[in-house]
C-alpha cells in the first residue's frame, strides 16, 4: 500500500507525517509530497529536530506533488483546500482525504512555516495520534 501525505511546500507538515507513518507502519510505501513544492528544498529545521529529539526517520528534501503520485492507494492532505485542489486538478479520487477526515476528526493541520519550535512541536503532537488512528483503520 502507498500513502502520500501532503502539505504546501513539502517542508513543515507532511515530510513530519511522512516520518512518524514511516516508524509506525514500516512495511508500507510512505511518501510526502507538496503542492507548491520546490523539488529539493530542505526540510525545515524545527522538522529535522523534533524528528531527531524522536528518533524518528528524516524524509528526503522536497518534492513537488505530480499526477503520478494520484495512483498512490491512498492520499492525506492537511487541509480541505489542498484536498479539494487535488481532486480538482486530477479529477474526483474516492481515495483523496484530510488527514483529520480519515482519522474520523474535523479540521486542519495548521501551517508552522516561520514559526518556532513550539508551533511545530504542537504539530508532531496533533499529527502523532492522528496517525495511530490512520494506523488502526489501515490495519483492520
Amino acid at each position: 500500500m502507498k500513502i502520500v501525505f501532503v502539505c504546501t511546500g513539502n517542508t513543515c507538515r507532511s515530510p513530519m507525517a511522512e516520518s512518524i507513518a514511516r516508524a509506525k507502519m514500516p512495511n508500507l510505501d510512505i511518501v510526502s509530497r507538496g503542492l507548491f513544492a520546490l523539488d529539493g528544498a530542505p526540510v525545515s529545521q524545527h522538522t529535522l529536530s523534533i524528528l531527531e529529539e524522536n528518533q524518528l526517520p528524516f524524509p528526503e528534501n522536497a518534492k513537488a506533488f505530480t499526477e503520478d503520485d494520484i495512483n498512490a492507494d491512498l492520499i492525506l492532505t492537511m487541509s480541505a483546500s489542498h484536498r479539494d485542489t487535488i481532486k480538482r486538478m486530477y479529477g474526483s479520487e474516492a481515495h483523496v482525504f484530510t488527514i483529520n477526515e480519515y482519522a474520523s476528526n474535523s479540521g486542519d493541520v495548521s501551517d508552522p512555516f516561520g514559526g518556532n519550535k513550539l508551533e511545530y512541536l504542537k504539530i508532531f503532537n496533533e499529527l502523532n495520534p492522528l496517525i495511530d488512528k490512520i494506523k488502526i483503520k489501515i490495519l483492520k
